[in-house]
């Protein structure tokens, strides 16, 4: 069982650390839902049975963590002001540093306007991103294809203006 978990977050990192980043403000938040999310998983794993994606299971139970762990910040802290929020991504090499610090400038920028949609509308358009489809967003979150497109369309235009607001093409 400990290879295939092992062999499973290998393979779907990328959801946990999306989810973990749109759920947090601070890095070491982060590292605390990223092992909670972990947690979660294995204690959940025995009754996965396959009748989903391994993907669509992950994100379930990341997001039920995130909003668990979420909701415990909410009555510790007072919430963090865009400029208070941070990550740094790592880079690889010194060759093109700093474009890699403007991309980099920019996906923090995202993430932080992301940061500031509603929950449910964070779950959304991180699934987006992963590049599920309609219906399997629907099955996750439980609404219908044609409504998971309206609400995409409007969390786009919600976050384009938040983009704006936050000078994203200046980076």
């Amino acid at each position: 069982m400990k290879k295939q978990f092992k062999k499973i977050v290998d393979e779907h990192n990328g959801i946990l650390y999306k989810i973990g980043r749109s759920y947090t403000t601070e890095e070491a938040d982060f590292k605390d839902l990223y092992q909670e999310m972990l947690i979660q998983m294995w204690k959940s794993l025995p009754n996965f049975k396959g009748d989903s994606k391994v993907s669509t299971w992950i994100f379930r139970v990341a997001l039920n963590t995130a909003l668990t762990h979420q909701k415990k910040l909410k009555r510790n802290r007072k919430t963090s002001s865009i400029e208070n929020l941070g990550f740094k991504l790592v880079s690889e090499g010194s060759a093109g540093v700093e474009m890699m610090e403007k991309k980099e400038a920019k996906i923090e920028l995202l993430y932080k306007c992301i940061n500031l949609l509603k929950r449910d509308e964070r779950a959304i358009i991180l699934l987006s991103l992963e590049g599920k489809k309609y219906e399997e967003i629907g099955e996750i979150i439980g609404l219908t294809t044609s409504h998971v497109g309206v609400k995409i369309k409007r969390i786009k235009d919600r976050l384009h203006k938040l983009l704006k607001e936050n000078n994203y093409g200046r980076i």
